[in-house]
Formats: structure tokens, sequence, C-alpha cells
């Protein structure tokens, strides 16, 4: 990484950070591969966990610190899950393995990257239900 990640920056370094962060459970309502308020307020919330000042700027540290932070979790939710077969799975384990699954389907060429995105920003239809009698 040659410079900093921070507000208003555009890249791929900016996508690869966003997609570890939203792997970690944080909402990315930027556009990807731009540094927006939400990317910001996502670094500052993991600065402030980890005890660093929350600048919302990443350095070279501060990613390989969320690499490894994202790592870390993933095989401790994952011996913590097989350690009892009544433990369930919460949602943020469900959404590493949507990401899992669907990073297979795109290696294998099952799906495109572009598909997936389409599928994404498809509107999707709004059931509206009767309040039930009482």
């Amino acid at each position: 990484m040659g410079r900093d990640l921070k507000m208003y920056v555009r890249g791929k370094g900016v996508s690869m950070l966003q997609e570890l962060l939203q792997r970690m459970g944080y909402p990315m309502n930027d556009r990807p591969g731009l540094f927006g308020v939400s990317t910001r307020d996502a670094v500052k919330d993991f600065q402030s966990k980890k005890g660093l000042k929350p600048t919302g700027v990443v350095d070279e540290a501060l990613l390989n610190m969320l690499r490894q932070n994202f790592g870390i979790d993933v095989q401790a939710r994952s011996s913590a899950v097989k350690a009892t077969d009544k433990a369930l799975p919460d949602d943020r384990d469900h959404q590493i393995q949507l990401h899992a699954i669907t990073r297979l389907l795109i290696q294998k060429g099952i799906i495109t990257e572009d598909e997936l995105r389409q599928e994404i920003e498809r509107p999707q239809p709004v059931r509206i239900s009767e309040p039930p009698l009482t």
C-alpha cells in the first residue's frame, strides 16, 4: 500500500479494506472502492475497540491488524461452534459462510462478479401484509 487510506480516497486498496470491514460485520453503505463516511466510521470503531486513537485513517500497520483480526476471529468462531453441538451460529457466522460460498461460486465460474453485483442491485419486491384481526 503506497499511501494511507482516508476519506475520499478511491481504489483497489479501499475496496479490499471495505471487504475486510464488511466481513467483520460492519455495514458498508459507501460505493465500492470509495472511502466514505461508512468506511471511516467502521475504521474508527475498530481503532477504538483496539485501544487506538480513532482517526479513521488506515496505514499499513492498521491494515495488517485488520487482516490478522479477521483471520483470528474466523478461527476462534469456528472452533467455538465445533466445541459444542448446542452452539448455534449467529448472524456474523452466517455472513462469513455466505461470503465463502459466494467466493467459491465466482472462483468456479458458476457466477461472475458482474452477475452478483447486478443481482444485489436489483430492486426487491416489498410485501405488504394486513395487520391481524383482533
